[in-house]
């Protein structure tokens, strides 16, 4: 069996901790890396001749399946090789590469205008979408004066195909919808005539339909809410946001925009506001949860004048907790349940769906709940697990004649 430099593991996870990667993420990438360290063709592979190892992670890559552990293996090696030659194998161009253009900055407002106003997205989806938008243009126009009717078809093309080459299934996927967005507003506005950017092949890859969705099994969820410390306030706290994460099936950043007022305790309703799509949605309150939001409102919360439901303990105390502080929660629980294959929060709300799916309830009333716009999201949840069901159904009896 192939054997791997065990100091050079040590001292590249040591690497990672200084760099303030979490534990669990930590521990992913040793493994993957290891993984690749005991293959055949790369153990002859000097760790010194960067070139060589860099065309080495090139070759192990094409040959890994698509996968949702391919972006991690991927992400793993990149870190992998830093770590061995300060350098990065695929450098992704940044806003702060380019010098201001005017011309740009001013497409991007208006871009931004009708994201707001005509299309009424959220104020994270608008964000993100101009930021790539304007990397695209950047890329594309750099110092020189843009206007809608210079953009071609080759611009589009060129900057999918050099981008799209390097990042993930789910990260191409995005990208493709942006520049979509864009030249949809092109259209709208009537810019400039794009009957040839609007023949592209810009059709989004669906791996994220192909796939199984990935949720907890009930011995995993039971690990994870046994893992929180009830006997203090932040585990009182805590406890009750992976509550509203799980049983509500909300997205990090709803909870986080949980306000008191949204809770009707009367009749168990809570209502969903500032949303991905920006309508609302109202949802009834699990006696679980509710139990575990009013043990954080009378054992726990602090007082404060704040309107947010969940809030900060240390820093800023009394003031609302942020998206990410609310996901980090969260992950901490995991690497204390030691869900090794845990893979982010997403997974309590994948959970929330695929009970509900077992449950017989309705796909559409699942992306009611949810807050999907299209059913076809939902649909991801239906999708069958052969191997846990070979694993259910067994050995196929034997007939007798």
């Amino acid at each position: 069996m192939l054997m791997y430099n065990e100091t050079q593991i040590i001292n590249f996870k040591k690497h990672l901790d200084e760099k303030g990667y979490s534990n669990l993420v930590i521990r992913q990438y040793l493994r993957k890396v290891k993984d690749f360290l005991k293959c055949e063709e790369v153990y002859c592979v000097q760790r010194t001749d960067h070139e060589e190892l860099k065309k080495a992670i090139e070759k192990y890559l094409v040959k890994i399946p698509l996968s949702s552990q391919k972006s991690t293996i991927q992400a793993a090696l990149h870190a992998y090789y830093y770590f061995l030659s300060g350098y990065e194998i695929f450098r992704r161009l940044n806003l702060s590469d380019f010098e201001i253009n005017a011309s740009i900055e001013i497409e991007i407002d208006r871009f931004r205008t009708y994201l707001t106003e005509v299309a009424k997205l959220s104020d994270n989806t608008i964000s993100s979408q101009c930021n790539t938008v304007k990397l695209f243009l950047y890329s594309s126009f750099q110092e020189k004066d843009f206007s809608p009717e210079k953009l071609t078809v080759d611009h589009v093309r060129t900057y999918l195909t050099d981008t799209l080459r390097h990042i993930s299934n789910q990260s191409k996927k995005t990208m493709i919808v942006r520049i979509r967005s864009y030249v949809r507003f092109l259209k709208f506005s009537d810019s400039f005539n794009l009957e040839e950017v609007l023949k592209l092949p810009m059709t989004p890859p669906v791996w994220k339909q192909a796939r199984i969705s990935k949720h907890l099994t009930d011995s995993e969820t039971n690990a994870l809410f046994s893992s929180y410390d009830q006997s203090n306030p932040t585990g009182i706290r805590n406890y009750a946001i992976a509550r509203c994460l799980k049983d509500l099936g909300l997205r990090c950043s709803e909870v986080a925009r949980l306000s008191l007022d949204d809770f009707d305790w009367l009749n168990g309703i809570v209502t969903i506001r500032q949303t991905k799509s920006h309508y609302e949605r109202s949802l009834p309150l699990h006696a679980v949860t509710g139990e575990a939001i009013e043990k954080y409102l009378v054992h726990s919360r602090p007082a404060t004048q704040e309107r947010i439901l969940f809030v900060r303990f240390k820093k800023e105390p009394g003031q609302s907790m942020g998206t990410s502080q609310v996901r980090n929660t969260v992950r901490s629980a995991a690497i204390r349940a030691g869900l090794e294959n845990f893979t982010g929060t997403h997974m309590l709300r994948h959970t929330a769906a695929k009970e509900m799916i077992n449950n017989g309830v309705e796909l559409k009333m699942i992306a009611d709940i949810l807050g999907h716009e299209s059913i076809e999201t939902t649909s991801i949840y239906t999708k069958i697990n052969f191997t846990q069901l070979q694993e259910v159904a067994g050995t196929w009896p034997e007939v007798r004649s």
